[in-house]
C-alpha cells in the first residue's frame, strides 16, 4: 500500500545524487543499450494506456492491472517515464533505476519464454541486476524452475512495495451500517474519532492542477524526496485525464489555511473494484492519517466500490499499519524475483 508518512519511512535507504545533465546522459545511454536487447523495447508514452488496459482486461483482476501502477513501477531515477516491451504474445513494462533493470507485470501467452530470453539478453549486454515485479503464480514457478533467479531478499529496498504481501479492503464489511467493523470501538476508529473531536477540520478537494505549489505539499515528501519522484507520472496522468469520468478518484485534504495534509489517488480496475496507488499523509496531528484514510475509504464505498486493492508494503511499519485496517488477503498471489542480485548486494 502506498501510504507514506514520516514515521513509516525507511531510514536505511540513501539515494544516489546525480546532476540533471549526468542523469540525462545516463538515461540516453541506458536506453541505447536496452534498444540493442530487443527491437520490441520502446519508450512508454500516454498513448500506451489503451494497449495496457486492453491487456489487463484479458487477465484476472489484480492490483497490478493498473495504468497508474505501471507508470509508478516503470519510472526512472528522476521520476520520468520508463519503457515497454511489446511483442507478438507478450507485453510488459520496463525501467532502469537504482542501477537495476525492472521488468514489470509480464502478460500474454508468450510471457514464459519471452521473459526468460529477455533476462538472458539483458544480462549478457548490460551486466546489471534485474528485478521482475508482479509475476503471476505460473510465471513465477516457471522462472524458479530454471534455478537462475533469486527470491526476494529480506533486507532489500529495491523490491519496493513487494517486500510485504498485498491486501484488499472489503469495504461493505467495514462500512455496513448495521455490522460494519468501522462502526465498532476498535483502535483504528478510536484514533479517527479523537482527531475529529480535537483537531482542525480538513476539507477534501478533487483537483490537483496546482497541488505541487500549495503550502504543505513539499513537507509530505521532505523525509524522502525519492518517494515524490515515484508519484510524478501518476500526478501528470491525473492532471491530463481529470475529465475521464469514473476512471480515477482523487482527494486532496487541506486545512483552513489551505495547507495540504494528504493526497489520495485510486483507479477503477473493473466494476466495483478499485486500486489505491497513492496515499500520502502528514503527521501534523495525532490520528490525522487514520482520519483521512477512513474518510477516503468511505467516499470510495459511497461510490459503490466494494473492494479496494491496497497492494503490498515497502516496510514492516506500513504492513503493520495496514493490518490494523482489517484487510483481507487476495485470492491471487504475485511475487518478485531477481537475477544478478544476491545477499542484498548488487552485482554490476
Amino acid at each position: 500500500m502506498e501510504i507514506v508518512d514520516s514515521e513509516m519511512a525507511n531510514p536505511s535507504y540513501t539515494p544516489v545524487v546525480r546532476t540533471p545533465l549526468h542523469s540525462n546522459l545516463l538515461e540516453q545511454h541506458m536506453f541505447a543499450k536496452l534498444a540493442t536487447v530487443s527491437s520490441n523495447i520502446s519508450r512508454l508514452s500516454p498513448t500506451d494506456a489503451d494497449l495496457f488496459r486492453t491487456t489487463f482486461q484479458n487477465e484476472e483482476i489484480c492490483y497490478a492491472n493498473s495504468w497508474l501502477y505501471l507508470l509508478r513501477a516503470t519510472r526512472n531515477d528522476q521520476g520520468q517515464r520508463g519503457y515497454k516491451f511489446v511483442g507478438d504474445q507478450t507485453v510488459m513494462g520496463m525501467s532502469y533505476r537504482h542501477n537495476t533493470v525492472y521488468l514489470v507485470r509480464p502478460m500474454g501467452a508468450g510471457r514464459f519464454r519471452t521473459t526468460l530470453d529477455l533476462c538472458h539478453e539483458i544480462r549478457s549486454r548490460m551486466q546489471c541486476p534485474i528485478i521482475l515485479k508482479k509475476l503471476d503464480q505460473e510465471l513465477y514457478e516457471y522462472l524458479c524452475s530454471t534455478q537462475l533467479f533469486q527470491k526476494c531478499a529480506d533486507d532489500s529496498t529495491l523490491f519496493e512495495e513487494e517486500m510485504f504481501p498485498e491486501h484488499i479492503l472489503p469495504l461493505e464489511k467495514l462500512y455496513c451500517a448495521d455490522s460494519g467493523l468501522y462502526h465498532q470501538s476498535i483502535p483504528f476508529m478510536r484514533k479517527v474519532k479523537r482527531f475529529a473531536k480535537s483537531s482542525p477540520k480538513l476539507l477534501a478537494e478533487t483537483q490537483i492542477s496546482d497541488v505541487e505549489s500549495n503550502p504543505g505539499f513539499q513537507n509530505l515528501f521532505s523525509f524522502n524526496p525519492e518517494k515524490y519522484k515515484s508519484y510524478m507520472q501518476i500526478m501528470r496522468e491525473i492532471r491530463s485525464q481529470q475529465s475521464e469520468d469514473g476512471k480515477y478518484k482523487v482527494c486532496v485534504y487541506y486545512d483552513e489555511h489551505k495547507t495540504i495534509h494528504g493526497l489520495y489517488i485510486s483507479e477503477l480496475l473493473k466494476e466495483k473494484n478499485m486500486g489505491l496507488y497513492c496515499a500520502v499523509s502528514s503527521r501534523a496531528f495525532p490520528g490525522i492519517t487514520e482520519w483521512m484514510d477512513h474518510d477516503f475509504f468511505q467516499q470510495v464505498f459511497y461510490d459503490n466500490i466494494q473492494y479496494l486493492y491496497l497492494g503490498g508494503s515497502e516496510t514492516q511499519g506500513v504492513d503493520a499499519y495496514v493490518k490494523k485496517l482489517f484487510p483481507s488477503t487476495p485470492e491471487y498471489l504475485m511475487r518478485p524475483l531477481s537475477i544478478g542480485y544476491q545477499d542484498g548486494m548488487q552485482f554490476l
